[in-house]
């Protein structure tokens, strides 16, 4: 004997029943007096905003990198998480590398005559700027190294020339942003971009001796 089949009524009672209990079992909605940014009872629980832009620049680049690191974790904990994260890890990895390149020029540049650049986000005209740093301090930087880098930094620059493609579908125009790849192997990403964070920090050192000789 066949089971009854069930009516259209009989359907959306259950699918209305199930919606219900979602809403009030599953999620936490907003409520009255909800606050986004307040200071915690005790303040080891707080999260301190540094205000000193030094420090600031420093955390940024850490938290950046240190943010995509945790992520790429998760979606190696989990499979289901990559086509869900993978859009705030490459936008992560890609701002830590462009803070990256704006500190060495905001620390260093001045000492040999070139400025600080805040105003682009073009990762080619960083790059050259910081290679420009390098040749006016010394000859004896890493230039094996150096021309790595500089592949990793122009293929970041093609999959996201302006910091956008993966924070937005489209351009501000509406237009469909593409995508310089179908997929990407994310634990791999997570370590280049680990040698990535060695070479600033060794350049980092390279330059203050440097620069503690002039």
């Amino acid at each position: 004997m066949h089971a009854k089949s069930k009516s259209m009524g009989e359907w959306d009672l259950e699918k209305r029943i199930s919606f219900e209990d979602i809403l009030s079992i599953r999620f936490r909605w907003p409520q009255h007096g909800d606050k986004p940014f307040v200071v915690a009872g005790n303040l080891l629980d707080n999260a301190v905003v540094a205000n000193n832009t030094f420090a600031r620049l420093v955390l940024m680049i850490d938290g950046y990198k240190k943010a995509g690191d945790i992520m790429v974790a998760a979606s190696e904990e989990d499979w289901r998480e990559r086509d869900i994260l993978v859009f705030p890890i490459i936008f992560n990895y890609r701002q830590f590398l462009e803070l990256s390149l704006k500190y060495q020029l905001a620390i260093y540049g001045p000492t040999v005559g070139i400025s600080p650049n805040w105003k682009l986000h073009d990762l080619v005209a960083l790059w050259n700027e910081f290679l420009q740093m390098l040749k006016s301090y010394d000859e004896g930087y890493p230039k094996a190294a150096e021309r790595v880098v500089e592949k990793i930094v122009l293929e970041f620059a093609k999959a996201d020339a302006g910091s956008f493609s993966f924070r937005y579908p489209v351009d501000p125009k509406g237009t469909k942003i593409e995508i310089a790849f179908s997929a990407t192997d994310l634990s791999n990403l997570a370590d280049v971009m680990n040698a990535i964070d060695s070479y600033f920090s060794g350049c980092d050192r390279f330059l203050s001796r440097l620069e503690g000789a002039c």
